[in-house]
């Protein structure tokens, strides 16, 4: 086969005029967030990420149905945000919008006090749109060993610990979907036979989806906190009713040091081994890992690349690769968390390669709206710093929280086998059903 078609340098700056003219800057005339220290918090600086969300986890009031949850992996000294409500919403398409919504943010932080964080998700399809959220509340400890802050405004009222929270066993029915291992079939041999049929084609990424029903509305802070305890070497989310903990590192940009954790190849933990030596696996994963690398050599980034590697989680095991790479100083649109992310997504992992043919193809055989499934998912600041993920092992909450969509996706190769695809799927779908 040939090698991958170079990678597209990373997109121009957005200006701030630009973002003026989008519409989506909102007046500053909410009261300015402060930041305050939450009080009785000296016991939460140096927990890990996932016992430090289950301590705070309490604080959520009762009666908001979405948090905003980002926390890292309890290896990670990375901040861990717990937040509700939104002070200010910036939105943007898939294609180049997360930049576009930064750039937004970064002007809206301007008239605030504090150093306010966003919590943010974006689609899959470029045609959609995504967000970046500023919440009403937020509670993050920037560090381990440092204190939680609240930031809010002033005439806001303290977390505390809140009543009727209790998390209620909810019986849960799968929807039928008659057909759908049929269906899942067909998009995987069309895949294959546009793969075949094109010597530049190297790789599809294809999800599938199911939907449960609850007896009644299921609590997507105890979906969250589960999450973070069984995954501790994930990064679990929560973003307007999309709850998850992804394996995939898109990046990770903190004082000029940028992070990427990338994945292609799975098993079951019993045949973990198979992995380092199966020819199809060892080719996915490389084309995993060039679809980041060539962006950033792209722009003068040189990356470190280390492995692969076995990440070995409680349901699955990946081969992954950790990047690394000096980025400069935060600061500038040129080197924002935001302005990669746009380059980056959407990676082979997620969509294949060469990127534009394997979108097509996608968009073609792969009968299924993703929303935000395998989009990116993540946090920022206002000096470009953040960390972001690619929407993996999650499910999608509608409103009321009684129904919810759990997704799954796998890269489809030449030789490669519906059935087996099918139940590596479902192998990754256990993370997400297991909080359930």
């Amino acid at each position: 086969m040939t090698e991958p078609t170079p990678a597209p340098a990373l997109p121009a700056r957005t200006s701030r005029a630009t973002a003026i003219e989008s519409g989506i800057v909102p007046v500053p005339d909410l009261p300015p967030l402060i930041s305050r220290d939450l009080s009785g918090s000296t016991g939460l600086a140096d927990l890990d990420g996932s016992a430090w969300l289950v301590r705070v986890a309490g604080l959520l009031p009762a009666g908001i149905e979405r948090p905003r949850v980002w926390v890292a992996p309890d290896a990670d000294d990375a901040p861990c945000i717990l937040g509700w409500g939104a002070a200010a919403r910036f939105t943007g398409s898939s294609a180049g919008g997360v930049l576009t919504s930064w750039e937004a943010f970064r002007q809206w932080a301007r008239h605030t006090d504090a150093d306010p964080v966003a919590l943010g998700s974006f689609p899959f399809a470029r045609e959609q749109t995504g967000d970046l959220v500023v919440p009403a509340v937020t509670l993050i400890r920037r560090a381990k060993g440092r204190p939680t802050e609240v930031l809010s405004s002033p005439d806001a009222p303290m977390p505390h610990p809140a009543a009727g929270r209790e998390a209620l066993p909810a019986v849960l029915t799968e929807i039928p979907q008659p057909g759908a291992e049929d269906a899942w079939r067909t998009a995987v041999e069309s895949a294959v036979a546009a793969l075949d049929a094109d010597p530049r084609m190297q790789k599809v990424v294809l999800a599938r989806a199911l939907e449960l029903s609850a007896s009644h509305p299921m609590d997507q802070m105890a979906v969250a906190t589960a999450l973070a305890s069984r995954f501790t070497g994930c990064w679990t989310y929560a973003h307007d009713g999309l709850v998850g903990a992804t394996p995939e590192l898109l990046v990770d940009l903190r004082a000029g040091r940028l992070r990427s954790r990338v994945l292609a190849g799975t098993r079951k933990p019993a045949w973990s081994e198979e992995l380092l030596s199966d020819p199809k696996e060892q080719r996915e994963h490389e084309l995993a890992v060039a679809s980041v690398t060539q962006v950033l050599e792209s722009d003068g980034v040189l990356p470190r690349v280390d492995g692969p590697f076995l990440l070995r989680l409680p349901n699955v095991t990946h081969l992954a690769t950790d990047i690394t790479a000096q980025a400069g100083g935060t600061g500038a649109a040129h080197f924002s968390a935001a302005r990669i992310v746009d380059a980056l997504h959407p990676t082979a992992a997620v969509c294949g390669t060469p990127r534009e043919e394997a979108y097509r193809v996608i968009d073609r055989v792969e009968e299924l709206d993703r929303g935000r499934f395998s989009g990116p998912v993540g946090w920022m600041t206002a000096d470009g710093s953040g960390q972001w993920g690619i929407a993996l092992r999650c499910g999608q909450f509608a409103p009321g929280s009684r129904n919810v969509k759990v997704f799954a996706g796998a890269g489809i190769m030449p030789s490669s086998d519906p059935a087996k695809e099918w139940l590596e799927t479902g192998a990754k779908m256990e993370a997400f059903l297991h909080s359930l």
